[in-house]
């Protein structure tokens, strides 16, 4: 991937007017000359430019061309671009660098926000997030702001902003395992935990859907994307060519006051089935501290200084999941048992080919158990934890390495600093 270093200001590029965008922020006065150097990582469709890390960067530049291709699919239509010319996004390092950036195009930061389309300039500005997952998450869903205004909204904002940011929350829920870009799942675990929320407002008595897609009143972005994903997915997608219908009336510029009732009838009626489908949706897993990121249905990937850990849902007796085997040292394997956060009991395999089993209670530590891993040549560790009458029986590789007698009912995987991977997951 080609790097190029340059300022900041020598890329403005002012691409003629362009409407408005979501809460579109105010111009500012002129810019003042800026120290900001941004790194320069361009490809076929995107230029992305940056200051931070050029390993990330490059990452991020090959999820922004795996996105490309999707959303070619998902619209129907490309940005109109002259030959050579790429779309603009620049991700910076911090809240301060993304105010700078964007002042230096003349533009004001909107308040609260991480990313922003300015169609103005034609450009996504946003800048990184606490975790590794919530960072390329806001990546995709700025960008898809970005081509879904340029390729169907001749770049200007549509009436209805639970439209247009429920699109691409659903859309930029994804799956990343280096190589495969997956868009418009249901997160293996995610600390928004839309489903969760959504099912808690919407399921509320006095309910209100009509006013939702009428925006007659505010609405969260876990509606949005409740309703947005219904109308895609929902019921085998017997809904999707009626919200393509919808989604071309409303790019065009009409309220979907008047046209949602045309396309889906009375929105009350479609509550009922909605809320069906979406206590269907819920995340299988939770995360119970930052920076877990579903890989697949059944995979995840955490990354974390001290102990961390990711638990199923539900109550379970039984876990199972392989560890994948990194380079370099590690200690990582099975939550075996979680009451909550002060009491929970990890069992950890290391790379020296040893595992201890600890319990963390009043604040501390304390070693149930300890020793020899198992012989084992290549592939990952297969672990297992099963709650019987006994206690919670831990295997490795199908060796049983004990029983331990612990007290809480969620199960889930874990591990100890360092960066793993684990797949196979499967519970009840």
């Amino acid at each position: 991937m080609r790097r190029l270093s340059i300022p900041a200001l020598a890329l403005l590029a002012v691409l003629g007017a362009a409407g408005s965008r979501r809460l579109a922020a105010e111009e500012s006065s002129a810019p003042e000359a800026s120290a900001l150097r941004l790194e320069a990582y361009p490809s076929e469709h995107y230029q992305l430019e940056t200051n931070i890390d050029a390993a990330t960067s490059e990452v991020y530049a090959r999820v922004l061309e795996a996105l490309w291709p999707q959303l070619v699919a998902f619209f129907g239509a490309e940005p109109p671009l002259a030959d050579g010319e790429r779309l603009s996004i620049r991700y910076v390092a911090t809240q301060a660098d993304w105010v700078r950036t964007m002042e230096d195009d003349g533009i004001l930061a909107p308040v609260g926000a991480g990313g922003y389309y300015a169609p103005r300039t034609r450009r996504v500005y946003l800048f990184r997030q606490p975790t590794i997952y919530n960072s390329r998450q806001l990546l995709l869903h700025e960008a898809m702001h970005q081509f879904h205004f340029l390729a169907r909204t001749k770049n200007a904002m549509p009436k209805d902003g639970w439209y247009v940011e429920g699109l691409v929350e659903h859309l930029s829920r994804h799956y990343w395992d280096g190589e495969t870009l997956i868009l418009g799942v249901v997160p293996f675990c995610s600390l928004a935990d839309y489903p969760a929320r959504a099912l808690e407002t919407m399921g509320q008595p006095d309910y209100d859907l009509a006013a939702m897609v009428a925006s007659e009143r505010p609405s969260s972005r876990a509606e949005q994307w409740a309703v947005v994903r219904f109308l895609l997915t929902g019921e085998k997608g017997r809904y999707a060519k009626k919200f393509t219908q919808l989604a071309r009336k409303l790019d065009a510029g009409q309220p979907a006051a008047s046209v949602f009732p045309k396309v889906f009838g009375p929105p009350r009626r479609l509550l009922p089935k909605l809320l069906a489908w979406l206590a269907t949706q819920q995340e299988p897993f939770v995360p119970i501290w930052n920076d877990w990121a579903g890989l697949a249905a059944d995979g995840v990937e955490g990354i974390a200084g001290v102990t961390s850990a990711c638990r199923a849902r539900g109550d379970v007796t039984h876990i199972s999941a392989c560890l994948d085997v990194p380079e370099g040292p590690f200690k990582g394997g099975l939550l075996i048992a979680y009451e909550d956060n002060q009491s929970y009991t990890v069992a950890l395999l290391d790379d020296r080919g040893g595992f201890v089993v600890n319990r963390r209670v009043n604040g501390a530590w304390k070693r149930l158990g300890a020793g020899k891993l198992p012989a084992r040549s290549t592939g990952p560790w297969r672990l297992q934890a099963t709650r019987g009458e006994g206690g919670v029986t831990l295997t490795a590789n199908d060796v049983v390495l004990g029983i331990y007698d612990v007290p809480g009912t969620k199960m889930g995987v874990c591990l100890d600093n360092c960066a793993l991977r684990f797949s196979h997951i499967s519970w009840r």
